[in-house]
């Protein structure tokens, strides 16, 4: 018999706060984490701010943590306690607990820096000390090193898709009997390289503000965070006595590149990742409560789901609820996924979604809101599509033995 894999713990670090609860709260007021940056004049995007690392992660090692790393760390050491599987008391981690991380870009602003320096002022002037943060796992692997993580370490790189990806593989990995636990989600962060590289692309609001679906849709904002459940099988947290919260039920996932930066409008790519989810969850179309939105106001992008929701939804499509997160915590790149099943997950335990912030009407058949939706059900679904080509779908329920 195939395992049953459930969430036990969450942590979330994003624009909009750190925490489950101050998460939480943020998003169901309505706040949105997306303005004018503090930190790189001239930006907008949804940065967490200068915040500080150490309430959670102590004094030491921390200097030696880049940005990115330090808000995987956070959200890592938030599950983790949550959990009660936090190593700092042992002297030798749990060779069962491991990290499976989603993210774009890993430490992007330690990558330009290092490669700045050595094509500017050459390579003998290059630090040694900033490379081991250059490499697209080393926020994964500086993690484990911190937490005492011991057992499988993986980082999965699959653009805008990438912090879905990986619970699902560490979903795979536990019911092959690979590990008891593993934190599993995305991070990314946000510096004047990303944001540039959005607007260079034509990707970034020139408003400023996401309006996913909505009428005046223009563009997105780049946004950070860090968003890691807690997976293990039902029979190991009986074994621990834990409590599950959540279940992952089925993924689906697709690959239909039309270019390097181009969504295929047919929504076909999107279709199949959804309808491959329904599938694996042994559910169907009309037992879904609710959509955890993919849609970060690219214009084509929020056209292509839509287009796609409504090729697998069909008349149920205009009353199915419907939250887009990414108005409010911007586009986490590799962090998305993870922060948007987080987001989810909240719902179903939550009985309704949150609002989509700064929404003022959409001109798609979909049922968004400013304010909260009641849903009935136990089953929402979480999406995750890519310019590149990379589409996922996930469908959690609310556990229930």
């Amino acid at each position: 018999m195939t395992p049953r894999i459930v969430v036990t713990g969450t942590g979330v670090i994003a624009s909009i706060g750190a925490g489950v609860s101050a998460f939480e709260e943020a998003l169901w007021s309505g706040a949105t984490g997306v303005k004018d940056s503090t930190r790189v004049a001239g930006h907008t995007f949804a940065d967490a701010g200068e915040f500080d690392a150490k309430p959670w992660l102590g004094n030491k090692g921390v200097r030696v943590l880049d940005r990115g790393t330090r808000l995987l760390c956070i959200a890592a050491q938030m599950a983790l306690t949550e959990t009660g599987l936090s190593q700092d008391a042992v002297e030798v981690g749990d060779a069962d607990l491991g990290m499976i991380c989603g993210t774009m870009f890993g430490g992007i602003h330690s990558i330009a820096g290092f490669d700045w320096i050595g094509i500017t002022d050459g390579p003998a002037l290059v630090s040694p000390m900033d490379f081991p943060n250059t490499v697209i796992n080393a926020p994964a692997g500086q993690a484990a090193i911190k937490h005492k993580l011991r057992g499988v370490n993986s980082t999965i790189c699959s653009g805008l898709a990438s912090g879905l990806y990986a619970i699902d593989y560490a979903a795979e990995f536990l019911r092959l009997g690979r590990a008891k636990y593993l934190l599993a989600g995305g991070m990314e962060e946000v510096w004047e390289e990303a944001a540039e590289g959005f607007r260079r692309m034509n990707l970034t609001s020139p408003k400023g503000t996401p309006r996913p679906f909505g009428e005046k849709r223009d563009g997105t904002a780049a946004g950070e965070g860090a968003g890691l459940w807690m997976l293990e099988s039902e029979a190991t947290a009986k074994s621990r006595g834990a409590t599950p919260i959540l279940e992952i039920l089925g993924f689906g996932a697709s690959h239909d590149a039309a270019s390097g930066t181009g969504y295929q409008m047919s929504g076909k790519g999107a279709t199949l990742a959804m309808e491959r989810a329904l599938e694996y969850s042994g559910i169907g179309p009309d037992q879904v409560a609710c959509v955890i939105a993919s849609a970060n106001g690219n214009p084509a992008g929020d056209e292509m789901e839509a287009r796609a929701l409504t090729n697998v939804f069909g008349a149920w499509t205009s009353s199915l609820p419907v939250c887009a997160p990414k108005a409010a915590l911007g586009e986490c790149m590799g962090g998305s996924g993870a922060l948007c099943a987080i987001v989810g997950g909240l719902s179903l335990l939550r009985h309704e979604i949150p609002p989509t912030a700064g929404f003022t009407g959409t001109d798609t058949n979909l049922k968004l809101s400013l304010q909260p939706q009641k849903i009935s059900g136990e089953y929402a679904m979480i999406n995750a599509f890519g310019c590149d080509g990379n589409n996922s779908s996930l469908v959690i329920r609310l556990w229930k033995s």
